[in-house]
Parts: C-alpha cells; structure tokens; sequence
C-alpha cells in the first residue's frame, strides 16, 4: 500500500527508518477537483472590465530566449503514443511561441517512461475548457523537478506557452507570473496580486495551449489562489503533503535497479554492471543519491569498493551506534564530497558551505562577485576576488554532483544538499557560512531601491533573506539588506511581500536591546516603521499607518542622535501629510509640509531636488485647500529650476509640468492647461508607458481639461481611456480608479448619457464611503457631482436633499470660501430652481456668486457660471433690468473665456441654469 512521504525533519518524524530499494515510496499528485480557493475573479476583486483574449495572432517568441525543439522519442524505446496521430491531436501545426524559465534539460536523465506517459495521459483526459491543475508531488531528491523538467521539453510541441515558476515564494510566483503577462500583452497594475489576477483570467479565457509548471510549491497557502481556473495544463512539484488533500495523488517511486545502473554509468563510464548495482543497492535507488555519488567517484576517480567504505566511515560518525537513515545517508555522501573538496579544493569548500545559509533558488556568479570586497574567510575571499578561480570552484560543484549550474553560471544546490550541510557542517563551520552569507550579501546589495538598473540584484537577493536570517544579523549592513529589500518590493508593487517582510523587521529589531541601531528608537527600526506605514497606507490599512508614522516621526524627531533636521527625520515626515489627507485632515497636512519645507530649504537649498519633491507636497496640500494660486507659484517655480538643469524631457520637468497644469486647472486657465498638457503627455508616455501612476493623472487632466475647453467627445474618449488604464493598474478600490469614475461620471453626463452616469457617480460614492468615510472631503465631493447627476434625470428631492447634507458637512470640514463648498452652494440654488422655490433660489445663487467673486476671482469660468445662475434667479423673480445685465455680463465673459461656441456659453445665452461639477483629487 502506498505511503505518503515527504521531506525534511516533518518526513523523518512521519517515516522512520529510511527504507531503501523498490519500496520507498514517492508520490506524484494529479490535480482532483477539491481544491479550496477563491475564484479568480474574487482574487482580484473583479477588475476585469473586459475578457482579454489572445489569439493564433500572440508575437513569435522572443528571438533572444532559445526554444528546443520538442522530442517525443522515449529514451527506452518505447513506443511514442502520440506518433502517428493527426497533426491536430499532436498540436504541431503552430511552432512553440512562449518559452522561460525551464532549467536546462539534463542529458543523464534516466527513465521515467512510464511516469511521463502516465502525466501525459492524466492531462489529455481533461477537455481543454474544464481541465484542472495537476500535481508532481514526491520525496526530496525523487527527480520530480527533473520529471517536469523532461516533461516540459519532451511535449513542448503540444503547446503554445510552457512557463516555468519558482514557487517556493509568494513574491517569485507573483514576479513570474508578472513576466508571463508581459509576453502576453496582460495589463499591468500597481500591485503584483492584481497583476497575477488579470494574467490568470487572461490564461482561462486564451485559445493558446499553454502549460504553467509550478516548481517547488510547498506552501499551499501561497499558491492555492495564483493557479488558473482552467483553460490549459498545470503541473506543480511539491515536498509538502498536505497538497494529497487538495489533489489526488499518482505514486513516483524510486528507480527501478536498471534505470539506477543507467544513470550511474551515464555519469560514470567506467563503472561496471556489477559496481553500479552495489552503488544503487546501497543507496535504495534514490536518483539524486545516485547521481551525486556517482559524480563524485568520477571526479576523484575513487574505485566503488573505497567509496562505498569511506561513505560507510561517513555514516558512523554521523550517527554512532544508530541504524542508518534516509537523512543520515544523504547526509555522509555530502559530508564524503566536502572532505574530499576540503583537501583539494578550499574554496570550493568554503562556496559550498555558503549554501547552509543561502535559499533554494539558484544564485549567481554575477551577484556573489559583487560580493568580493566583503570580509569573508580567507579561501573564499581569494575564489570571490578572481573570477576564473569563482568559475572553477563553481566547476568543481558541479563535478562533485553538488551542484547544477546554468549557461549563465547560476548555482542552485539541491534543498535536501542544503538541508543536511547543517548536519555535516561543525560548529566553527556553520558560523564561517553564517558570517560568509551575511558579509557577501551585505556588500553584492547595491541600494538605492528606487532606481529600477538594480531591480535584478534585489530581486536575486530577496529569496535568500530568510533563509539566511538578515532580519537578525549582527551586521548593520546585512540588516539594511532587508530595509532596501522591503522598500525594492513596494516599487515593483509586492507590497503583501514589503508588509510582511517590514513586519517582520520591525518586530525583530524593536525588540532589540543595547545595540545601537535597533531598539525603538533605533535607526533601522524607524526607517523600517516609516517604510512599513507607507505599504499599510497604499493597502488601505489607513489608521495604522498614521499611527506607526506619526510614532516613527516623533522619535525621529526628538531623538539626540536624530533630531528634526536630520534627513531620516525629513523623510518620515513626507509621509505624515498623506496619511493626513486621507483622513481628510487638509490644514494639518498643510502645516506639516509647510515645516518640512522650510527645514529642506535651509539645510539643502532652494533648488536641491528633495527640496522640489517636498514643494511638490505643499502643492498638494494648497491644491486640496483650494489655494490654486499658491499652488500655482510653487509649480511654477519648480518648473524654472528644473529648466535651468535638466533636458526639456526629463521626467523631473515633466512631472512638474503635469502638476503646473493642474494649477491652471484649478484657477479656470482651461485652454491653457490644455495646451501644456498636451505638450508633455507624449514624452511622458513614451518613457513611462501608458499606465505608470504619473501618466494616468496626467491622462485624467487632459480627459478634464478636455472636457472643459467644449471638447466633449474626445473629453469622453480620453475618459474612458483613462478608466480603463487606472482600473486594470490599481482594481476597484483605490483612490485613483474612485477619481476616474468621477470624471468619466462627469463627461458621460454633458454628453448626454445620464443613466450610465448614474451608475458609475453612485458606486464611486458608496466605494469613497467605505474607504474615507461620511465626513471626507472627497466623499462629500463625489457626493456633490452624484446630485448633479440626479438633477439631470428630474430626481429634484433627491439631490437637494444630498445637497443639503453635503453643505452641513462641507462647511465644517472645509469652511465657507472652498471651492468644494461652493460648488455645493451652486447646486443647492438649482435644487431650489428645480423645486420652483424663487426667492430661496435667488438666495443661494446671490451667496454663491458673492463669495466666489471674493475666493475665484472675476475671471473665473465658475464665477462667471454664478452670475448665469444668479442672472436667471433675478429674470425669475421679475427684476429684468438687473437680471438681463448681469446675464449680458456673463455671457460675454463666458465668450472671452471659453469661446461664443462653447457649449456653456450657449446654455447661458439660452438662460440655462449652470452646474459646477467638482474632480476630485488624489491625496
């Protein structure tokens, strides 16, 4: 009867002792539909607005990624089950067009013939429409990545993608599945966990054939919900048992004797029948076991019998006096290879000891050279210092069966390898690798985790920071290893992966006592809190964040190391005023910028470019207080200073334009904003693409700017657009996508489509209510806009009494003069029109136009759309002379501003009540 195993210290305690020959059991799971997961439409909280489908018509593989060629020829002679049938069934007819990360094939591989047929025919029996994910699932060192590995390339001709991913790690699954959609043309968003979503969906709605293999899943909890529903073929390999009840499981035992014989003499020719069957018989056919001795009898050209003898010397100072066990044999082949490698090769030694502390995915040479001035142990220092002595240690690795090294001198050592070093490694040696790793890594990180150049070095980094406990490192820059790690994952949008790992940290490290960085008030542990607010504040976790802030700040602050002017204590304070406006705190927001600027200028200078970042901030804040003139000389300024130092594209310059031409937004400018909009949007398209976080509000301005310049047409293109692109980067949530509503609400409404926005003006508000809240000033502007609509469709009672409650609220958040307010006044006048109530119509519109002349200025589209409707309130109430003056008056400005053709001029002409929508604005 068939048993489960698995591996590690949870197989010892499950199966013990090891039992080699025919009766190790391993198993390979096949998919059965019990899993228990999320739809993928719940998983990205349905942020498909559209199915994605990709047809006959996806792009050739990329000319620089060698595709094989697939070979269904079985090693053994067996006949090939697929040879013979029509091209439709071998699925031949289209070349192979996605093709990555699948480890090179391995050329000793043995067997298997039965397996693969078994794994080939398990997923034929599914119709392509309802096929459902299939598992490898087997002992540690069985081959059952090697199995994929051969699956992969022995039936690549049945499908159009083949797509490996690294599973061992939420990030490197999501990552993967990231650069899959790349190749696909899948949207990308913000957040890596939408991003999978939408490749997902995208995958279960393709005609391609595709096969994703999921290597080394051993945490269904990470991966249960990154699998397509359907659609095509999945396999994943797993050490952990638990995947048995999800998915059925099919058996992969050990080698049969001759498939052992096959691959020992495949690796060493000159090995008799006779010797290779000893070797196997002694070793219980467990492939990886085999390959690494019979590597290792090669290399140092050891006869069987003195290998055999030395392995069994191996054993019993392993495990004096015990009966020997699976864990213990595998233990001493590694411990026979590293005495050997320790009397020849030192370095080589001293590399591989680095793998008790590093991950299980492959690191490079690349990375462990830019390790080099790192003060590690003396041989290793020497292999790190030369590149053709780190080439040859990497190749003795690899000789010894220790190793498996790609064309691009990547070193991944087998998990079980990893697992038992810590058995075969001495105290003195476990601490060396220890120090190594944490040394090594802390000088390969290259910082700056903004700068995309070095994304790759994070990104190879990240898997091994765990694994080699960074987090609790003596070493102050191995610890800044994980600071920069956790704010590279927040730039590529992982941001559950900068949580946990800025959890994590901030954990550990406040903690910590009588060590001078750590500690509460200690510099990683508030750089690290001031980075983990951030993420909590981009997830919604909003009350946390402003609370780790603001306790972060304050010890920055009145810290004596620290202290106010420090630049960590400047840089926490950046995020205090975002977090602030979105609890709707505007002016506190404001005075904390305000400080922060000061302090920048006088310790950086005017011109410094934190100085501009922080004055972009304060624009900000006056942008939200209505304070577009004051927003507008800051912009302005920064857009001087840049011209004076950068090229006329430089994303700087044109960051500060796009805001410039929200200014001029603000204070009625429309055409003029218009203008520069347009002349920065393409350039910065073309380096940032269409749906980076700068380009999409730059894309809103000009859908706004559109609209308000009598272009309603494309004003509703550039809308829907804009909708669209915001919605597949950022899902339904987030503020942004809540602000594309509004002003795609907005242009469907001046085209005359009422109903649709209806429905898009009052999901926004219900989504602005859940997310900031009844009393929020961009709740209560969503809320404004949302009447306007309902006035439209002759839903007279209801708007007024939206608008009612909106002017409680507004005036108490905002005061009188802002211009949120007095859009709302606007409204409440044509509320009164509507109702036929003359004098209190008049009332309203007289105190709308009065204040907006004091706060808007004459010159103002707004002020100009209060004399219409204070025109038309006098007109109604009999007093022409009065009425038609000053209707005359706001005409002819309306002219001069907009244009005799604008559609507003016209309606004001026809003495047509003016609305004033609001575009609420990211915090």
């Amino acid at each position: 009867m068939a048993t489960v195993v698995f591996d590690g210290l949870a197989w010892q305690q499950a199966v013990s002792p090891w039992k080699s020959g025919p009766n190790a059991t391993i198993l390979l799971f096949c998919v059965r539909r019990k899993m228990v997961g999320r739809r993928v439409s719940q998983l990205i909280a349905g942020a498909r607005i559209r199915p994605l489908r990709i047809g006959s018509g996806i792009p050739v593989t990329d000319p620089r990624v060698a595709v094989p060629q697939a070979d269904n020829r079985p090693s053994t002679g067996q006949p090939d089950p697929l040879r013979g049938q029509p091209d439709a069934v071998r699925g031949q007819p289209d070349p192979l067009r996605i093709w990555d990360g699948v480890p090179l094939r391995n050329p000793a591989f043995t067997g298997r013939e039965t397996m693969l047929l078994t794994l080939q025919r398990a997923l034929d029996r599914r119709s392509k429409a309802s096929v459902l994910p299939h598992a490898l699932h087997g002992l540690g060192g069985v081959g059952k990545t090697q199995l994929a590995v051969e699956f992969a390339y022995r039936y690549a001709d049945r499908y159009d993608v083949v797509w490996w991913i690294p599973a061992e790690h939420q990030t490197l699954v999501l990552q993967s599945l990231r650069d899959l959609g790349r190749r696909l043309g899948t949207p990308e968003t913000a957040n890596l966990q939408h991003t999978a979503g939408l490749v997902l969906d995208q995958l279960a709605h393709s005609s391609l054939r595709w096969l994703l293999i999921y290597d080394n899943a051993n945490d269904p909890d990470d991966v249960a919900n990154l699998i397509p529903e359907g659609g095509g073929h999945v396999i994943l390999t797993s050490r952990n048992q638990t995947w048995s009840d999800v998915w059925d499981p099919i058996e992969v035992d050990v080698f049969d004797r001759p498939e052992s014989i096959e691959l020992v003499q495949k690796r060493s020719a000159d090995v008799s029948t006779a010797d290779a069957e000893r070797l196997a018989a002694r070793l219980g056919d467990l492939p990886l076991a085999l390959d690494q001795a019979a590597s290792c009898q090669s290399a140092t050209g050891m006869p069987v019998d003195e290998y055999l003898a030395e392995l069994d010397v191996r054993v019993r100072q392993l495990a004096p006096g015990q009966q020997d066990s699976y864990r213990t044999t595998i233990a001493a082949l590694v411990k026979l290879a590293l005495d050997r490698l320790r009397a020849a090769a030192p370095a080589t030694a001293e590399l591989l000891e680095l793998f008790a502390r590093l991950g299980a995915e492959p690191i490079s040479g690349g990375l462990m050279r830019r390790g080099r001035d790192a003060r590690v142990s003396p041989a290793l220092k020497e292999a790190l210092s030369d590149q053709i002595r780190l080439d040859r240690a990497i190749r003795q690795l690899s000789r010894y069966g220790l190793a498996r090294v790609d064309a691009n001198k990547r070193v991944q050592v087998h998990r079980l390898f990893q697992l038992v070093l810590h058995d075969v490694l001495d105290a003195e040696a476990i601490e060396r690798s220890r120090t190594n790793v944490h040394r090594m890594l802390a000088s390969a990180n290259p910082g700056y985790p903004e700068v995309e150049e070095f994304w790759p070095v994070h990104a190879e980094i990240g898997p091994h920071i765990g694994p080699a406990d960074l987090v609790d490192s003596e070493l102050i820059d191995a610890r800044r290893v994980v600071l920069d790690q956790a704010r590279y994952l927040q730039q590529i949008g992982d941001l559950e992966g900068a949580r946990r790992l800025g959890e994590t940290a901030v954990a550990t490290w406040s903690k910590v006592e009588n060590t001078a960085d750590l500690g509460p008030d200690g510099e990683l542990t508030l750089r690290a809190s001031r980075n983990l607010a951030a993420v909590l504040r981009l997830l919604g976790f909003n009350e946390r964040a402003r609370t780790m802030i603001e306790d972060a700040f304050e010890r920055l602050k009145n810290s004596a190391e620290f202290g106010p002017d420090h630049e960590y204590t400047l840089d926490a304070a950046t995020e205090l005023a975002p977090n602030r406006r979105v609890a709707g705190e505007f002016r506190d927001a404001l005075e904390s910028d305000q400080d922060t600027v000061a302090r920048y200028r006088r310790l950086f200078g005017a011109e410094d470019p934190a100085t501009l970042a922080a004055e972009g901030n304060l624009a900000v804040n006056l942008r939200m207080l209505s304070d577009f003139p004051g927003a507008y000389r800051i912009d302005s300024d920064a857009v001087d200073a840049w011209q004076r130092n950068v090229s006329e594209n430089d994303l700087r310059l044109l960051f500060a334009q796009v805001n410039l031409a929200r200014d001029l937004y603000g204070l009625g400018r429309y055409a003029e904003a218009l203008v520069l909009q347009q002349r920065v949007l393409s350039p910065f398209r073309e380096q940032l693409g269409p749906r980076h976080p700068w380009v999409l509000l730059a894309g809103r301005t000009m859908a706004v700017t559109l609209r308000k310049v009598g272009r309603y047409a494309e004003a509703l293109a550039a809308a829907e657009e804009h909708y669209l692109d915001t919605i597949n980067r950022y899902g339904q949530e987030h503020e942004h996508l809540l602000a594309a509503a509004m002003t795609l609400a907005n242009s469907l409404r001046v085209t005359g489509d009422l109903a649709r926005a209806r429905g898009l003006a009052a999901e926004a508000v219900d989504r602005y209510l859940r997310v900031f809240g009844d009393d929020h000033p961009l709740t209560l502007a969503a809320t404004s806009n949302y009447a306007i609509v309902l006035r439209g469709l002759g839903e007279h009672d209801r708007a007024r009494a939206l608008d009612e409650r909106t002017y409680a609220r507004m005036r108490t958040v905002l005061g009188d003069t802002h211009a949120y307010t007095l859009c709302v006044i606007s409204g409440l006048a044509n509320d009164y029109a509507a109702a036929g109530d003359v004098p209190g119509a008049r009332r309203w519109s007289d105190t709308a136009l009065t204040t907006s002349r004091t706060s808007r200025g004459d010159r103002h589209p707004y002020t100009m759309a209060c004399e219409v409707n204070a025109a038309v309130s006098l007109l109604a109430d009999g007093d022409e002379a009065a009425g038609r003056a000053l209707l005359d008056r706001a005409v002819a400005g309306l002219t001069e501003v907009l244009g005799a053709d604008h559609p507003e001029t016209v309606a004001a002409g026809e003495q047509r009540r003016a609305e004033c929508d609001l575009e609420p604005p990211p915090t």
